[in-house]
């Protein structure tokens, strides 16, 4: 068998280019921020941060390897409570999947523009102004876009060929980097300089970091490569082996940036507590303070290779997302129309690239982008467990076991990303609640326009559970902001989660009952 750069033949990718596939899109524009946000929100405990979230994309991952093992398909974190439940329910998930894609491809796109607007101090006020990219901004990010959509274009052997040579300069870039910062300026008093302590913002600021400062966002890469089984070589092998493996290799070079970047900081700059850091493009800055000038430069190079590696991973994601809803039914047939040269259709490609392009417009830097997104990825994760749990109480099963104690992992999974969800604030909960009801109603009417009243009726009770679960999240996080965040306030929160853990395991299909009762009275 031959390999050039890990494609094992013609059209699917082997081991090493399924592994760069979720490597490559874990590392992206968090490399370049996620650092410098989770120490301004939690300090030297960043580092805690990074090791809680791996843990948590560890044990999904295992609960994703075991359902990839029994279906081998396209979007198949997309497709999760369609295959375990029904696709009205499945349509609510799936749609976040989809959203939470379109906003990554700009913010990937956003991320280099933001950092080549302080290469020269005299184009910054051209590109990024007020903490928000200008017109001119905007029109750079958009060119990043198109040459996202180019690579996709021709199908997963060219996005895979264009991947693995990004992704061996992702791996070594930010790597290399760190043990420099480490080398050259590193103060270990640093961790403990601010108040004495290496928490010094509470535990809860461990776990805000991982939502707010780009963590999760940046981990939420690990599944990529399932979006593309049916494309890859052996993929019930390849899938499990992939999904831990990359997580392994993006969590040892984001712990070297996040140590790195805290014992390489002059120490008076943390007089006045982490919060107070203030930079546009961290690394860069900080490798300029620290008399780095040629990593300064290296730094702004891979500040437009990494986020266009992992924009054009999302953007081929996203599509793939949209091709297999429409299976479901759960998007326009046209859509589905696929390319027999390249297995997927160019029409869900160039429609996700048109709704990541209007997002620009409307955020218009990459924090904001990345908690929005945040949210939609939290939402999506929460399909794994409810679909994990219920398959495994299906007749069937699942073939094949790896996480010894599968079913509390997957309920305590399903606690915490509940937790890190009312983490994310109302503002985005309340942005996220809208969209999904926005789509949810268009969704039941384009099933049957000649009666779409009943057709929601349908579609409403066979997804209710979770409607009611979001709207719950986002009422107690509103209410949060107007009563005393204790470990009561928290405690309430986590057994109500664990109240609507069970009815979202076993959300019924209305329409399906409907034609049983009707089979009953005949």
């Amino acid at each position: 068998m031959t390999m050039e750069l890990g494609v094992s033949n013609i059209r699917q990718p082997g081991l090493i280019s399924t592994i760069f596939l979720s490597v490559g899109t874990m590392i992206g524009s968090g490399w370049l921020f996620a650092a410098y946000y989770s120490s301004k929100i939690a300090g030297s405990a960043s580092i805690l941060s990074w090791i809680i979230g791996a843990i948590l994309v560890l044990i999904m991952a295992l609960l994703l390897a075991e359902i990839a093992i029994k279906y081998p398909v396209n979007a198949l974190f997309t497709r999760l409570i369609s295959l375990s439940h029904n696709p009205h329910f499945g349509f609510v998930t799936g749609i976040s999947n989809w959203l939470l894609g379109l906003i990554a491809v700009p913010s990937e796109a956003m991320a280099s523009t933001q950092y080549i607007a302080t290469i020269d101090p005299t184009w910054t006020p051209y590109l990024f102004h007020n903490k928000q990219l200008t017109l001119l901004g905007l029109g750079v990010t958009s060119l990043f876009m198109i040459f996202f959509l180019l690579a996709n274009y021709w199908g997963i052997r060219l996005l895979s060929r264009v991947n693995n040579v990004i992704t061996w300069i992702k791996i070594i870039v930010p790597a290399s980097i760190a043990i420099i910062f480490i080398i050259a300026s590193f103060d270990s008093r640093n961790f403990t300089l601010y108040q004495d302590s290496i928490i010094p913002y509470g535990i809860g600021s461990i776990f805000t970091a991982i939502v707010s400062s780009g963590i999760f966002y940046s981990f939420f890469g690990f599944q990529a490569a399932v979006s593309f089984c049916s494309e890859l070589e052996n993929p019930k092998r390849n899938i499990p082996i992939t999904l831990v493996s990359s997580i392994l290799i993006v969590l040892t070079i984001y712990l070297l940036l996040q140590v790195a970047f805290i014992g390489a900081l002059p120490s008076q700059m943390l007089l006045d507590g982490w919060a107070s850091l203030n930079f546009e493009s961290p690394l860069a800055q900080l490798a300029s303070i620290i008399g780095l000038n040629v990593i300064v430069l290296v730094l702004y190079v891979d500040s437009v290779i990494s986020p266009s590696g992992t924009g054009l991973l999302y953007l081929g994601v996203t599509a793939r997302q949209l091709n297999e809803m429409v299976k479901h039914k759960q998007m326009p047939a046209i859509l589905g129309t696929r390319n027999q040269q390249i297995h997927f259709s160019r029409r869900s490609l160039v429609i996700s690239f048109l709704f990541s392009l209007l997002l620009i417009f409307f955020f218009r830097n990459w924090q904001l982008l990345a908690t929005l997104t945040t949210t939609f990825i939290l939402i999506s994760c929460i399909a794994l467990p409810i679909a994990y749990t219920k398959m495994l109480n299906h007749s069937e099963g699942l073939s094949v076991r790896i996480l010894p104690a599968s079913r509390l992992f997957s309920l305590l999974t399903f606690l915490f990303l509940s937790y890190f969800l009312l983490l994310s604030g109302p503002k985005n909960l309340s942005v996220a609640l809208a969209l999904h009801f926005l789509f949810f109603i268009s969704y039941a009417y384009s099933i049957n326009p000649s009666n779409p009243f009943q057709t929601l009726k349908s579609a409403f009770f066979s997804a209710w559970v979770i409607f009611a679960y979001l709207t719950f999240v986002t009422v107690y996080g509103i209410a949060g902001l107007y009563v005393t965040q204790g470990i009561l306030f928290y405690l309430l929160y986590v057994l109500a989660s664990l109240f609507f853990f069970i009815p979202l395991v076993n959300q019924q299909s209305f329409t399906h009952n409907m034609i049983e009762d009707k089979k009953a009275d005949k």
